[in-house]
């Protein structure tokens, strides 16, 4: 239920290349965040009669190589008619989604913040394959994640600081 746009590739998102791995100010990165919802801030919108558009506040909450949080809204285009997606349970039907808020906190020990997407595609089950970008002035990161809807996961790829 979380999210709207889905990536195209996941090929930007770098493989780890464990904690020795520096380039330039390049490192691996990796850990887990948290998803929290307000689900009283939901709005819903049909599209077209098969497809709902679902809009949330809530944020993101990281640890790892990025410690901190991201509050903001995501938007999901689901697969199903809103009366349907609102009577059933998040990861019910297919949704594209996207998270987008500003991350405050540190990557890799060093202050960092800006703006942070969170976009991806939730299967049936609620499983959520997605892309994670920070393009912060001190701070970047590309990450591939691997979460559940409206709980969170597991993230790793690349982030730099600037220290």
């Amino acid at each position: 239920m979380l999210g709207l746009l889905a990536p195209t590739t996941t090929a930007a998102a770098a493989p780890s290349h464990g904690p020795e791995a520096s380039r330039g100010g390049v490192s691996s990165a990796a850990g887990e965040f948290v998803a929290s919802v307000d689900f009283t801030s939901l709005r819903t919108r049909d599209i077209g009669g098969a497809a709902c558009e679902f809009t949330v506040d809530g944020s993101l909450t990281f640890s790892g190589a990025l410690e901190g949080v991201a509050v903001g809204t995501t938007t999901a285009l689901i697969f199903a008619p809103c009366a349907e997606a609102l009577a059933s349970p998040p990861g019910t039907y297919v949704d594209v989604f996207a998270f987008d808020g500003r991350f405050t906190g540190e990557v890799g020990d060093q202050p960092a913040s800006g703006p942070l997407r969170y976009a991806g595609v939730t299967r049936v089950g609620g499983g959520i394959d997605a892309l994670i970008t920070l393009r912060g002035r001190d701070a970047q990161a590309v990450l591939r994640a691997d979460a559940q809807v409206a709980v969170g996961g597991t993230y790793e790829g690349l982030s730099r600081a600037r220290g």
